[in-house]
């Protein structure tokens, strides 16, 4: 492109059409700095900002194919190059994957996030995935209208850039990363790589006086997302079993930070605080001793609502309801402190051994909170329902 060319030419983001493109290629980074910020879930962000906003912009480039050609042709050599870029970016850390480091785990996340399933499944994994490459595509697309010509030392600048204002985000901490030299070095380097493949993949398709959208071009593309499913199959056969559980899919109000380490009391105690204190309340395990970067700490060593040296935590949150003098109550909350607080002495509370035997016939040999949640908090409910009837149970 001559230097003298217009400004709408040289920078299209400088018109209305092509600020409106940019912003449209920012959604998909949008989405996730909208779920950082706790202002919607991550599938909400993603079905109202991101879907709507690649449906207008295809639209917007079918008809800025005669309208505004300059505008058309880098919205399009955004699309090709960003889909190369991301493919040299996974591929350059698969050696890292298969030396044990699962630091394509945000990526999974991602997919479990969408999906609200603490563990990667297939579904999970494809739309984790998706969303990665519609990220690489996005950035690319926002690159194409920024700069007024395409050279390698703004591609990787633009490519670190990105990793700065992300590592400004609590991305590392939500996604469980340690921000330790090597992760810097890992990340940093990443996008050095994802500068260096949009720069030579917008050049090698800007020198192709091929048609943009012929068939030849169609299935070199196509190479880009099928590489990229290759990788996430062997990420997922290598690490899917091992991540954490995943980060909750909403990180505003009403979310609770806790060890996922299980035990009748922290069951009994989120039982209470979902049924009687907030019940909107949802929670998000934490290895013990992990560094937590949103929502409200319980049953932890900072926490408010916390045990205490007399106390259980289930005793704790039982001050915030009506039910201190309900019996059915009180048989849970015996169980709890004895289990916690003095579990040498069990034995001697006949009725809350029978109900702490009871607790773990339910929930049986569970290692993490995360795996088994539903099953202690069920009991829980199962329980003091029975303990209220008229009907004798276990401690009555």
């Amino acid at each position: 492109m001559p230097l003298d060319a217009r400004p709408a030419e040289r920078f299209p983001i400088l018109t209305p059409e092509g600020l409106l493109a940019f912003a449209l290629a920012s959604t998909s980074i949008g989405s996730l700095l909208v779920y950082f910020l706790g202002w919607l879930s991550f599938r909400s962000a993603v079905w109202l900002l991101l879907v709507p906003a690649s449906v207008l912009l295809f639209l917007m480039a079918a008809w800025a194919r005669s309208a505004r050609p300059e505008l058309y042709r880098r919205i399009v050599l955004g699309f090709w190059a960003g889909s190369f870029a991301t493919l040299l970016y996974d591929i350059v850390r698969v050696p890292l994957v298969h030396a044990g480091m699962p630091i394509f785990k945000a990526i999974s996340y991602f997919g479990t996030v969408l999906t609200g399933s603490p563990n990667p499944s297939f579904l999970s994994e494809l739309l984790g995935w998706t969303y990665h490459f519609s990220n690489g595509v996005g950035f690319a697309i926002m690159y194409t209208l920024l700069v007024p010509r395409i050279g390698w030392l703004t591609a990787v600048i633009w490519g670190v850039v990105l990793e700065a204002v992300m590592l400004a985000t609590p991305y590392a901490e939500i996604f469980g990363y340690q921000r330790s030299g090597k992760f810097l070095a890992i990340t940093i380097g990443a996008h050095v790589f994802y500068g260096i493949g949009l720069w030579l993949s917008a050049k090698w398709l800007e020198r192709k006086p091929t048609p943009w959208f012929s068939s030849g071009r169609l299935l070199a593309w196509l190479a880009g997302p099928i590489l990229i499913g290759l990788t996430a199959w062997d990420f997922h056969a290598l690490h899917a079993r091992t991540i954490p559980a995943s980060p909750p899919p909403f990180i505003g109000p009403h979310v609770y930070v806790t060890w996922n380490v299980p035990e009748p009391d922290r069951f009994g105690a989120i039982w209470l605080m979902r049924t009687f204190v907030d019940t909107e309340a949802t929670f998000h395990f934490i290895e013990p001793m992990s560094h937590m970067s949103f929502g409200t700490p319980f049953d932890l060593p900072e926490a408010e609502i916390r045990r205490e040296t007399d106390r259980a935590t289930f005793q704790v949150v039982l001050e915030r309801t009506s039910h201190k003098d309900d019996p059915a109550m009180s048989a849970l909350s015996r169980m709890c402190y004895m289990t916690e607080i003095r579990p040498w002495a069990l034995p001697s509370d006949p009725a809350s051994a029978e109900l702490a035997n009871d607790f773990r016939k339910r929930v049986g040999d569970c290692r993490r909170m995360s795996d088994c949640i539903e099953e202690g908090v069920a009991w829980f409910a199962e329980t003091y329902k029975r303990l209220s009837s008229e009907e004798p149970g276990p401690g009555r």
